[in-house]
Order: structure tokens, then sequence, then C-alpha cells
């Protein structure tokens, strides 16, 4: 096994014998281990019969599931996967760089989309995964149902044909059709609803806070709780999205910032039109986002933010002509959560109103066209 390969073998070991218990995943150490190591081998297997690169392949398996078992969200685990694994490969000597890189992080991006068809190595991916449970799991009796129809079960025949396996596939599984809601339930009321109960609870940004350390888990880096510590304002926005129904990645892609920062929400919301520009008689509506400008005294910021204007951000409760209350996660970079009132136009840089139907649509970009993974 080649050094690159190797360094990505102890860092996937070693995120595994540290997982948090309990996980969301519902497998234990030995079974991710193996699930990890059989996709990856059924990388390197269609690989060389593919005429690829096995070690772009192998470390694409290795790395695939890695945002999913570390933090137990399976939701978009593809595309936070690809940022996850970007910062470990930055972290490596001697690891994946330039096209290789591209190509497996591209690979871990695109993995959960199996009824797209993408480059060859996100493709082999797909179908690795696909083959894997039925290799690695016993056969396929003991694979799960769920996994062996639609999408997987065309991947799995073309698959097997592609290496002559014979394999008996189950009985298609009945396709049920969902009744569809005809009414949007409203999120940015849902939001403000969970951000008020969370910051009224004065949550401390400490390791000894569960409520704290539930609301960063999305960031994945061991360092993420020292990162964070007086510097979680948009962490708990953040959390209070998804909790409400905001689907957002960690990091908005074509950017190079991720949402644990303010400068993200900022951008983002300019860039698909939320941003409402703070100036006399606009007036925030509870379950807008308000962005602060120089709010935090300079005693109380860091010396590398001492020069970024756009510094805090929270969540509206309730406005009026004569000013608003916001829900916000460390106050003051002070490490705690509350309820404050604010004044209108002071120290506002502007309000983020995102439409109650949005959509976490980033699934249909192809990865290796972006620009802001490379940062």
């Amino acid at each position: 096994m080649s050094t690159r390969l190797n360094q990505i073998k102890k860092y996937v070991d070693q995120l595994i014998s540290t997982l948090p218990s309990p996980t969301g995943h519902h497998m234990d150490d030995d079974n991710i281990q193996n699930h990890l190591y059989g996709v990856s081998s059924c990388c390197v297997l269609l690989a060389m019969g593919r005429g690829l690169d096995p070690e772009i392949a192998a470390a694409s398996g290795l790395l695939h599931d890695i945002y999913r078992f570390e933090t137990g969200i399976s939701l978009n685990h593809g595309h936070n996967g690809a940022e996850m694994a970007r910062v470990a490969l930055k972290r490596m000597d001697e690891a994946f760089c330039g096209k290789e890189k591209q190509l497996l992080l591209s690979a871990i991006f695109h993995h959960t989309e199996k009824s797209r068809i993408h480059g060859e190595y996100d493709e082999l991916l797909k179908d690795a995964d696909t083959l894997s449970p039925i290799l690695y799991e016993g056969g396929i009796q003991y694979a799960s149902p769920g996994l062996m129809q639609g999408d997987r079960r065309k991947r799995l025949k073309k698959v097997a044909k592609e290496l002559k396996l014979s394999i008996k596939l189950p009985p298609k599984t009945a396709y049920v059709k969902k009744n569809k809601t005809t009414s949007t339930p409203n999120k940015r009321l849902l939001m403000a609803d969970i951000a008020e109960e969370l910051a009224a609870s004065a949550i401390v940004g400490t390791p000894s806070d569960p409520v704290f350390i539930n609301l960063i888990r999305y960031w994945p880096e061991d360092t993420a709780v020292d990162e964070l510590k007086n510097a979680w304002c948009a962490g708990f926005v953040y959390h209070c999205c998804q909790e409400a129904g905001f689907i957002l990645p960690i990091k908005w892609l074509t950017e190079g910032s991720r949402f644990a920062g303010v400068a993200a929400w900022n951008t983002w919301a300019r860039r698909l039109g939320y941003f409402i520009k703070d100036e006399p008689g606009v007036i925030p509506k509870r379950g807008d986002i308000v962005l602060y400008r120089n709010s935090i005294p300079p005693e109380n910021k860091r010396e590398e933010w001492l020069n970024i204007p756009i510094d805090h951000i929270g969540i509206v409760l309730s406005g009026d002509s004569e000013g608003f209350t916001a829900a916000e996660g460390n106050v003051n970079n002070q490490n705690i959560s509350g309820i404050l009132t604010r004044p209108l136009n002071q120290n506002i840089e502007g309000y983020i109103r995102i439409e109650n139907g949005f959509a976490y649509s980033d699934w249909k970009f192809d990865y290796k066209k972006l620009k802001g993974h490379k940062k």
C-alpha cells in the first residue's frame, strides 16, 4: 500500500476509533470499518477492470461515508463528506493533489446520487457502494431490501454483468405513491420558535454543555470545539435552520466559506436574493436572520477578526418601528446564548429572509466545475 493510502487508512482508522457514542448510524465500529474497507475494495476491483487509477478509487471508497459516521447525519452526507475529506487531505503529506484530488472529492460528493450519471470515478464509487453490501455483508439475502430497489437495483444488474457475477435479485418492491401536501409550512416562524427556546436556555459554549455540542455537531473536525469557542453565533443560526427544514450544506459550494462563519451567510443571501439592506423604514419580521456590522466590542474580538466588519448574526423574534428582539448564540463573543432587544439602524448590515419554499439544490452542480471547493 502506498504512503498516501496508508495516511488515509490511518486517518479513517483513527476516526472510527474515536466515534462518539451513541452515533446516528446504528452500526458498531466493526461494521463501519467493514463498510468503508469493503466499498474501497470494490472500488479497486472495478478500477482495475475499467482502466482507472486504483489508488484514487481506493481512497474514495475509504472516505466516502466519513461525514455520516463522524456526525451521525445522513442527510447530504456525500456533499458534506467531500468538504470533510477536502480538509483532511489538505492536512496530509504526499496525499492526493491537483486533478487527482478533484476526481476523488467529486466521487465522494456525488456518490449518493445513484439516479444520475457523472464522471467515471463518480460512477465507479456509486457502483462499488451498491455492490459492497452483497460481497461484504454475507450475501444478497442479508442486504437491506431497500438497497436492492430502484436505481441501486439497475446499477447492481449492470455491475453484475460487467463482473460476470450470477446474482439473483429479490422481487421488486411495489411503488407506493405518496400524497402531495398542498401547503408549505412556515419554516421561518418555526426557525424563530426553535431559536427562541434555545437562546433562552442560556447555552454555554463549552464541551460540558450538551446542547452546545449538539448544535455544533455538523462541523466534523475534532478541532471544532476550540475553533468555535467565542465564535458560534453562525453555528447557532445554522442549527436552527436545519431543525426548521432549511437544509444547507456545511459549506456553500461556490464559495470558500463555511456556514460556521458569518461571511458565508452574507455572501449566500446576496447571491440568492434573500438579503434586505438595512435602511430607514425597514422593519425586520419574525424569522428573519439579522447580520450585524461592527457590533462586537474590539476587546472581545480575536486579532484576526478586528478588520472584519460583519461580525455577528442572530434570528429575529419580533420587530416594530422602535426596534427588534433577536435570539443569538455567543452574545458579544461572551460564549453564551441570549435574547436581546436591539435598536433599528444601529450596527445592522441587513436581514436575510429565506423563502419558505427554499430547497437545497446543490446536487445539480458538477463538483469538478465548482470553484469554492478548491480553497
